[in-house]
């Protein structure tokens, strides 16, 4: 199957892949342009990576600076170019036989209301007879989220309905459970996700009306349906309410999928008509004792309820972890063949592809070098990937059964190559507790031997997160502004196993000296930092950071705090995940342990800050509510500290990554100007 040219074309040229090395590039930049601050609108991002019979097809999407928002248009490779094939957005698409069918509408004021109220979702086709235009290919009178498809006339799918409708758009909100508002949906109390059947135009409910329904597949011979149902709850009840069910695709008759004791479902796929692989996460008193060792990988047996483990998180967890600013993949389920499971997983600095065995949980990595995949899929003898190598942008490769690279597309290669690309330098420390671990600094661009330059600490979010060596555009921004930059891996992240990455109960304690650590080693191991020009800066968790480092030590000069936790008691009764994260991370709750919690609070040394500091934080962030950085900006101004703050409107937690271009672009300017003011 082919696509003609409907639309122009990115012309790709392939390019010769070079392992990763971290080298410093301090030699004349020559000829070649300084990353701006606006360097990330001209990078691709590659997501939606599909194969059908031996064609590839992706999503490609960049910022666009004069709309405000991020186009995403559907490509097939052919012959070493991507072709555009959809004239309008997208979001997902799916194949029917030998037709693309993408969720989209032609209308540019988008679909009309139905008579009774409803959005309407309508899906376009694009088939492969060269014509340019895609046409529609199915209406429903109704707003459809994920869809199971037994055929064009029969399916499942959900339907998000919120219980306290007859009031939206009044002057007032009503909240009467937990959480109520959620980071980048808003006010969500009283909203329920409910599973339909659709049947030639009629409509089946399957759950419960104050219940919700989640993550549902079929199996592959369309008789068995499974799904997540959560009950109807009020605050802490909504832990424990949820169930694995298994529905009958004939008689819509519904039983609980018997899972092992203390856990919860996850993530569901068939492995055979009778067998599901599952990942199932600790409930209960074993969770309430914090253990947070992520979800574990299950076989179970629908007839029998048989389950055997495959796979523990001690060392390896499941996902990508790496934290990114220029996008690029969405992630892959966890696939099998006949030995074992595979999955992208976190491994200190990069993100690998990784085989698991059935038999005895042998790992074997699949993927050599340092490389970040973003997405996999299997492809002829080896996979199909889209990767971050080295500082690069996103491509897509083919990865062997050796484990060797060969670049499909060269989408991001020619910006890149214009433009004056630092390398980072390995920096190597031993922590309190003996632990080797390591960090990396990129030196400003063009620096001369003998002079010494103002520095910034990156701090990473989560902190369940983590930095890899791959391509960072604010950190290469500042370093194309006469900056270096250094950021590491303290304990907490992601990376290096349970053990390293349980920091419940030790906020603010070794992971500060961590970091503490690391840029003693940065100032001993490089010669072009000034000691006395020191900034610091991280958001989330990263903002938590710095708002402790300030309270801390004065060694920092300036300091930028973005979308950060300044007080756990305050933070427990306001952020959507509020009362999980801070009484499985901190270990208590305000009214068992307030003396614990505050004195992991920032707020609480507020009174010893001396650092010049700039808050960045966003109207909408739900996540660390606006509160959390007002508070330590009172705080700070209260104390007479030189302090300011920029709040954007209509941005949530995911500002500095997926929030509008423009707003992208002043966050950024603000910190620099910041740093620009007290460091140099």
């Amino acid at each position: 199957m082919r696509y003609k040219n409907i639309s122009a074309g990115l012309i790709l040229c392939l390019f010769a892949f070079s392992p990763l090395q971290a080298q410093p590039e301090n030699a004349s930049a020559g000829e070649k342009k300084p990353v701006g601050i606006d360097f990330f609108t001209q990078v691709y991002s590659i997501s939606n990576l599909k194969e059908k019979n031996g064609n590839i097809f992706f999503t490609l999407s960049k910022p666009d600076k004069e709309t405000n928002t991020y186009p995403r248009h559907l490509y097939q490779l052919i012959d070493g170019e991507a072709v555009r094939l959809s004239q309008s957005n997208i979001s997902d698409y799916f194949f029917w036989e030998d037709d693309i069918v993408f969720r989209g509408n032609r209308d540019e004021a988008g679909p009309r209301r139905t008579e009774g109220g409803e959005r309407p979702t309508v899906f376009q086709k694009l088939s492969p007879n060269g014509y340019a235009e895609a046409s529609e290919w199915l209406r429903l009178p109704f707003a459809a989220g994920q869809i199971e498809w037994i055929d064009k006339e029969h399916f499942f799918y959900t339907s998000s309905y919120n219980h306290h409708a007859a009031d939206a758009g009044k002057n007032y909100y009503i909240l009467d459970e937990l959480p109520f508002w959620s980071n980048g949906r808003g006010f969500t109390s009283g909203t329920r996700t409910h599973l339909y059947y659709y049947n030639k135009g009629q409509r089946t409910l399957l759950t419960d009306t104050l219940g919700t329904a989640s993550g549902f597949v079929l199996s592959p011979d369309k008789k068995t349906l499974i799904y997540t149902e959560r009950e109807a709850y009020y605050g802490k009840a909504r832990r424990e309410g949820s169930r694995l069910v298994a529905l009958d695709v004939e008689t819509l008759q519904k039983s609980d999928v018997i899972l092992p004791e203390k856990t919860s479902g996850g993530g569901v796929q068939f492995i055979s008509n009778d067998e599901i692989l599952l990942t199932l996460r600790p409930t209960g008193q074993e969770n309430e004792n914090g253990d947070d060792r992520g979800a574990a990988v299950y076989r179970l047996l629908l007839k029998t309820g048989q389950a055997t483990k495959v796979f523990e998180p001690l060392l390896y967890d499941l996902g990508n972890s790496i934290g990114s600013d220029i996008g690029g993949g969405g992630g892959s389920p966890i696939t099998w063949d006949k030995t074992g499971i595979r999955f992208v997983t976190t491994d200190a600095d990069h993100a690998p592809l990784i085989h698991v065995d059935f038999k005895d949980a042998h790992v074997t990595f699949l993927s050599k070098d340092k490389v970040t995949i973003r997405e996999y899929l299997p492809y002829k003898e080896g996979f199909l990937v889209i990767a971050l190598v080295g500082q690069r942008g996103s491509e897509i490769y083919f990865l062997n059964k050796k484990g060797e690279l060969s670049p499909l597309t060269s989408i991001n290669t020619r910006v890149f190559d214009e433009h004056q690309i630092i390398h980072p330098i390995e920096i190597s420390f031993t922590n309190e507790e003996g632990r080797k671990l390591n960090g990396y600094v990129l030196p400003p661009v063009g620096y001369e031997k003998g002079k010494k330059y103002p520095a910034i600490l990156d701090i990473h979010g989560g902190p369940r997160s983590a930095y890899g060596i791959i391509f960072f555009h604010e950190m290469q921004y500042w370093a194309n502004q006469g900056y270096a930059v250094f950021f590491t891996n303290p304990t907490g992240s992601a990376g290096r196993g349970y053990d390293f990455g349980n920091l419940r109960g030790k906020f603010g304690t070794i992971d500060y000296r961590d970091l503490m650590s690391f840029t003693d080693a940065v100032l001993e191991q490089t010669d072009f930092i000034d000691e006395t020009r020191l900034g610091v800066t991280g958001g989330s968790y990263g903002g938590f950071m710095t708002n402790w480092i300030i309270g801390h030590t004065d060694r920092f000069k300036a300091a930028a705090s973005q979308r950060c936790a300044s007080s756990w008691i305050s933070y427990f009764t306001t952020a959507d995940i509020g009362y999980t994260f801070t009484s499985s991370n901190l270990t208590t709750d305000p009214w068992k342990g307030s003396d614990l919690l505050w004195e992991r609070s920032p707020l609480k040394y507020a009174d010893q800050v001396k650092t010049p500091t700039l808050f960045i934080h966003s109207e909408e962030d739900y996540r660390c509510p606006l509160s959390e950085g007002l508070q330590m900006y009172y705080a700070l101004q209260y104390f007479e500290v030189p302090t300011r703050m920029v709040i954007f409107k209509d941005e949530d937690h995911n500002l500095s990554r997926s929030g509008k271009p423009v707003n992208r672009i002043k966050r950024i300017d603000e910190i620099t100007q910041w740093f620009d003011k007290y460091l140099k």
